[in-house]
């Protein structure tokens, strides 16, 4: 854990975009912040001793902080560029292409991340949270990360919804207004300042909810469809070999026993150059 962390400090440290070491940073501290703010400080509220409900709280808190933060070192840990491989020189193969930033053939799917300076194995998008892009080698990762982040912002919102209205007060307009608006309703004196933080981190959690909702169900369309980002904008289904074969290509041989733990091992099938497409070679 100590070696992975230290990797991921010298990643972050020497990322060349301003913006991936900002969403770095914020998804990391935030993230200790809101682990310190749904153990210690909202519990006390439902919890004036240790009691089971507490310790069950405890326990599904930490395993969904662990594969959190765990599948997330790995997104950014997993090279995604397929380093040491051979490819071919002189007359490419179908779908490949010549990159002329990285003066390379690179296969079908690939493109090239002008943030991360070099080419992706079937790129689906470049992420900034984990700083780097989700392609062949990491998407399982990322998957596993949006399913995590989606459940611990639905939980983490309804676990808090007493707490935070025993601080904010009745159900009436203007404290519902201050969930989208929150600095407006302590400009007008209608909240303290430690209301004002708890409903602005109960609208940042409701937000966090939604987004990672919309990006896991984007997700899980494209897995669907054995599709990237690119293919499914562009409509581009004949990568797509079935439910089952999807679901491998991305997640490994174990498929959904991945996401118990984000150092399960589980192979891919293929070496992310090439790819079975339906009645024509890989392109």
């Amino acid at each position: 854990m100590m070696l992975a962390l230290k990797s991921a400090f010298h990643h972050w440290r020497h990322k060349r975009a301003l913006g991936d070491q900002i969403s770095m940073s914020i998804f990391f501290f935030g993230g200790i912040f809101l682990i310190w703010y749904e153990l210690i400080h909202i519990p006390s509220f439902y919890h004036t001793e240790w009691s089971l409900a507490y310790t069950l709280h405890l326990l599904l808190f930490i395993f969904l902080a662990v594969n959190i933060y765990g599948n997330w070192l790995m997104v950014f840990l997993t090279d995604v560029t397929g380093k040491g491989m051979v490819y071919p020189t002189g007359s490419l193969p179908h779908g490949w292409h010549f990159c002329d930033e990285c003066g390379a053939n690179r296969p079908p799917r690939s493109h090239h991340c002008r943030l991360c300076r070099a080419c992706v194995l079937k790129h689906d998008h470049h992420c900034w949270f984990p700083g780097t892009c989700i392609g062949y080698d990491n998407h399982r990762y990322f998957l596993a990360l949006c399913v995590y982040i989606t459940v611990a912002a639905f939980y983490g919102n309804i676990y808090n919804w007493s707490f935070v209205w025993s601080v904010k007060g009745e159900y009436t307009l203007l404290n519902l207004l201050s969930l989208i608006f929150p600095l407006l309703t302590v400009a007008l004196g209608h909240e303290t300042w430690y209301t004002f933080c708890i409903t602005t981190l109960t609208m940042f959690g409701i937000a966090l909810m939604n987004i990672f909702t919309w990006v896991l169900v984007l997700q899980v369309l494209q897995i669907l469809h054995g599709q990237t980002r690119y293919e499914r904008t562009q409509r581009i289904t004949k990568y797509d070999r079935g439910l089952w074969a999807n679901l491998e290509e991305v997640l490994g041989y174990r498929k959904f026993l991945v996401l118990l733990c984000p150092w399960l091992r589980s192979s891919l099938p293929g070496d992310g150059v090439s790819f079975h497409s339906h009645g024509q070679k890989a392109s």
